[in-house]
C-alpha cells in the first residue's frame, strides 16, 4: 500500500547521512579554529534537537545545548547563562542550536559572536531579528559573522529564498531602506 511504501522511505531516511548538517559540519571548523561561538537557527524542534546531537557528535570539546519553545522563557534565559564559563574556569567555547524561540527577547552578545541561519524564515526581517540578539551594542567581537545555509537541490530552500529576495527589494524600493542578507 501507499503507507507501507511511506513508512519505508522515512524509515531509510533515519540512517541516512544528512547532507544539510553534512554542511554545516564542514562550514565550522575554520570559525570554531578562530574562536568563534555561533548560534544556530532552525525553524522546527525537531531540527534543532537533529543538529544539536549532529554536532555534539561532530565537535565533542565544544559545549553544545539546543533551545526551543519546549522550555519556558525562564528555562531558556537559564540554559544561556549556564553556557557561559565559570570565572575560575578557562573559556569552554560553545554552540547554541535555538528555534525562533529565541530570536527576541533573550540578548545573546556576550557569549555568541556567529549566527547560522540553519533554516531560512519567509520573512526577511526574522534574519535581522536572529542576527540582532548577537550583533548589538556590548558585542565583544570585532566582527560578527552571519551564514545563511539554502541547498541548491532543496525545493523549498529555493523557493524561500526567491521569497526573501523579492521582500527585501520590496522593502527597499518602498522604504528606502536595505534590507541586509548574509552572503
Amino acid at each position: 500500500s501507499e503507507l507501507a511504501a511511506l513508512l519505508g522511505k522515512a524509515q531509510a531516511l533515519i540512517g541516512a547521512p544528512d547532507p544539510k548538517l553534512s554542511a554545516l559540519v564542514d562550514v565550522l571548523p575554520p570559525l570554531v579554529k578562530q574562536g568563534a561561538n555561533p548560534v544556530v537557527f532552525c525553524r522546527y524542534l525537531a531540527t534543532a534537537e537533529h543538529v544539536r546531537d549532529g554536532l555534539r557528535k561532530a565537535f565533542p570539546k565544544l559545549r553544545v545545548e539546543a533551545v526551543t519553545g519546549v522550555l519556558t522563557p525562564d528555562e531558556r534565559r537559564d540554559c544561556v547563562a549556564d553556557m557561559a564559563s565559570d570565572e575560575d574556569e578557562k573559556p569552554i567555547q560553545r554552540i547554541l542550536v535555538a528555534t525562533d524561540c529565541l530570536s527576541e527577547g533573550i540578548n545573546l552578545q556576550q557569549l555568541f559572536d556567529t549566527v547560522v541561519h540553519y533554516d531560512l524564515s519567509w520573512n526577511p526581517t526574522r534574519h535581522q531579528q536572529r542576527e540582532g540578539r548577537v550583533d548589538r551594542f556590548g558585542q565583544p567581537a570585532e566582527l560578527v559573522r552571519s551564514i545563511m545555509m539554502f541547498s541548491p537541490d532543496s525545493a523549498i530552500d529555493g523557493a524561500v529564498l526567491d521569497v526573501i529576495l523579492r521582500k527585501a527589494e520590496e522593502i527597499r524600493k518602498v522604504t528606502g531602506v536595505t534590507v541586509p542578507l548574509p552572503d
